[in-house]
Formats: C-alpha cells, structure tokens, sequence
C-alpha cells in the first residue's frame, strides 16, 4: 500500500471518529443507580402502568414516581382519616408522593432488604375491555417495606387501590388519582397510614 493511500484511510478514520456522537475520548453519562434492575414496560395500557409501579417499588426505583400524571392526588379512606386524626392526609400530591415514598419510606429499608409489592386485580370490579383515554381499575395490595413503621415485612400494608388512570396523546397511561380503600376484614395497616407517618 503507498505512502498516499494510507494517509488518507487514516484520515477517513479520524474524521469518522471525530464527527461521530459519541467520542471515545469523553466520559459516558453513569445510568441512574436508583432505577438498576428494573424492567420498564411501555404502559401502553393501564395493567403495564400498574406493573411498572410494581416492578419499580420492588425495585426501590424513582421510577415509581414516573407512574402518575404530573395532577396526580392520593385520597386516603375516611376510616383511617377518622382513626389517625394526628397524621396528614390531606392535599397529597405527586410531590408528597415522591417525599414519603422515594425519599422518606426508601431511606429506611436496610441496604441487603427488599420491599415486596404485589398488585392484583380486584375480582369484584374486573378491568373493563379496552379502555378509551380514561378509565378506573381496581387492584388489591400487599406492599412490605422493611424498617418502616407501619408496613414491615411481618406486616405489610394491605388494601383496595381504586386508580383513576388517563392516556395521554403518544398512547402512554398514568396514574392520575388514587383513592385508597380498606378491607373490611383487614388487621393491618392500609398504604395510606403506613405513607402517612413520614409525612
């Protein structure tokens, strides 16, 4: 191969290199450590949404708070407003959320446990077929946080989450509204209470 066609392959290399959107030479953005392990599913339906917030509280992800509409509002049970009248129910939004949950609740949880979320569906109210942009499902909870006060793994918080989901224009669901029910024959706590004690 002659002197010229070698500088101009290595020029070609170099150029490619240098043009290109990655640089070999400059640091990669570090992913999120908070949302490792966590499987996102495109919730192009409302039981994907419902998975993903599963998924992303048994993962002890931020990504949790990316399940709700940014007009997200949690509607504690009358009972447990009426039983815990020093805990603070009122006016929760997506911030509270992301305050008692991924900051407060998360802190807590010892770093070789796991939170243990699980969300099914309520066989009294059946998911409805094929929703339209809006629609209300039911499902029943069971959800252990290690080291909190309210919802330890011996005894999780247990309820009815009545979720009013909302699509938006790109197709993608959204939690816009959660109104927490109790179980009549329940002992323990619903997620209301246990939430509510880091408020």
């Amino acid at each position: 191969m002659n002197k010229n066609k070698l500088i101009v392959i290595v020029i070609g290399i170099l150029t490619a290199v240098s043009t290109s959107s990655c640089s070999l030479f400059e640091p990669r953005i570090p992913e999120d450590p908070s949302n490792a392990g966590v499987v996102w599913l495109y919730p192009s339906s409302p039981d994907l949404m419902v998975e993903n917030m599963q998924a992303a509280l048994n993962g002890r992800s931020a990504l949790y708070l990316d399940c709700f509409d940014e007009s997200f509002v949690f509607y504690a049970d009358t009972n447990d407003i009426n039983e815990y009248p020093t805990y603070n129910f009122s006016d929760w939004t997506l911030i509270e959320e992301g305050f008692t949950v991924t900051t407060a609740m998360y802190a807590v949880v010892p770093s070789d446990s796991t939170i243990t979320a699980e969300f099914l569906i309520d066989m009294s109210h059946p998911d409805p077929p094929a929703p339209a942009d809006s629609v209300t499902i039911y499902r029943e909870y069971s959800i252990a946080i290690p080291q909190t006060y309210h919802s330890g793994t011996a005894t999780p918080a247990v309820g009815i989450a009545e979720l009013r989901m909302v699509e938006d224009s790109d197709g993608l669901w959204s939690i816009r509204a959660w109104h927490d029910v109790r179980h009549e024959e329940a002992t323990w706590v619903t997620w209301a209470v246990a939430k509510a004690y880091y408020r």
